[in-house]
């Protein structure tokens, strides 16, 4: 199974739906901002960027819509990673350890697939998203 293939049958499972909330708040909070950055174009005598490509921008440069929630998701996979290498080694390992080693391996990917998550979201609700703006 692909990642997208991944996501795609987390959405549609209800999987994704505190994203979906998070999405929602995150475009209500910041319109001002993401408006004011669909206009950034006009300065630069371009076209001004459409709602759908100034919010999906907007999210791509946060990288995050609820940083609260993502630290404690992140955390829950270094407590499952900390669980996994206690089975492995028949005892409780270094949780500092396990914390740095999972930081360095996996948070990127993690943060990745987090955001195209997030855009995957948006995508297949879009229309409701950019009536956010008006």
């Amino acid at each position: 199974m692909t990642e997208i293939e991944e996501i795609r049958r987390k959405y549609e499972t209800g999987g994704l739906e505190e994203i979906r909330a998070d999405l929602e708040r995150f475009i209500r909070a910041h319109r001002g901002e993401i408006l004011r950055l669909r206009e950034e174009n006009v300065a630069r005598r371009l076209p001004p960027l459409n709602e759908e490509t100034a919010i999906k921008l907007f999210i791509l440069r946060h990288r995050s819509i609820n940083p609260r929630r993502e630290i404690e998701e992140q955390l829950q996979e270094i407590h499952r990673e900390k669980w996994i290498r206690g089975v492995q080694l028949g005892r409780a390992p270094d949780p500092d350890q396990v914390a740095v080693e999972w930081a360095r391996q996996y948070s990127a990917g993690w943060r990745s697939h987090r955001v195209l998550s997030i855009v995957y979201a948006f995508e297949r609700e879009k229309d409701r998203y950019t009536h956010l703006l008006a």
